[in-house]
């Protein structure tokens, strides 16, 4: 793929909250596994793409959590959940095209990245779906078409990220499509809780030592 034919984009990294499952008194974002924190390594996983630079990455929470990040912007709709997020970033993003990841999703396939950059032309959203039609949208590509139903909803209160579906022209990046990278779909791997924590630290060894 060339990647100087791709238009511009955003990375919208969402990192607004409060950690309130995990159950270890602790940032969720500022755990660290293998010594980096969740922020860092879902950072170094986009960038691994070749795709991006650190200019292009927008983090949405609270400033004072992220001071080593140059752009960090807080919720124009506070309390409003993953779409109050995507909202915020889309709206503050200087490009079209937008990719949004959670903070707490360590294990991002960057060739699945890559591919799903391929499909942004003529489409509002790439969503990932799996599962019987699980759908992914703390891992998607989102265009700044979805502005107008993104605020009608949050002002609302329809606070799913998938009540906007119906009214976008979406790419649907099926489960067949996502295994071709990402046999066992730990892209999409979060952790909101310290069970999910302990299984993410062990994850992350077995990763390590395969690509040693």
């Amino acid at each position: 793929m060339n990647s100087e034919k791709i238009s511009p984009i955003t990375i919208i990294i969402l990192a607004g909250g409060k950690s309130s499952r995990i159950g270890l008194n602790k940032d969720k974002g500022k755990m660290k596994l293998l010594g980096v924190n969740l922020v860092d390594k879902v950072v170094s996983n986009i960038l691994s793409t070749g795709l991006f630079l650190e200019k292009d990455i927008l983090l949405i929470g609270p400033k004072k959590r992220f001071p080593n990040y140059k752009r960090v912007i807080e919720d124009i709709y506070p309390q409003k959940g993953p779409l109050g997020g995507i909202f915020t970033g889309l709206y503050n993003s200087k490009t079209f095209y937008n990719l949004v990841i959670g903070y707490d999703m360590p294990f991002i396939e960057p060739k699945l990245i890559r591919y799903m950059v391929e499909y942004i032309d003529n489409y509002d959203a790439v969503i990932p779906t799996h599962s019987q039609g699980l759908f992914e949208p703390l891992c998607a590509i989102y265009s700044k078409n979805c502005l107008e139903i993104m605020e009608n909803n949050i002002k609302n209160e329809k606070l799913s990220v998938r009540c906007i579906f119906p009214f976008l022209n979406i790419r649907l990046i099926t489960e067949g499509e996502i295994k071709k990278f990402d046999p066992n779909l730990q892209s999409f791997f979060n952790i909101n809780f310290k069970s999910d924590f302990s299984r993410a630290e062990k994850l992350d060894r077995k990763r390590s030592k395969h690509k040693c």
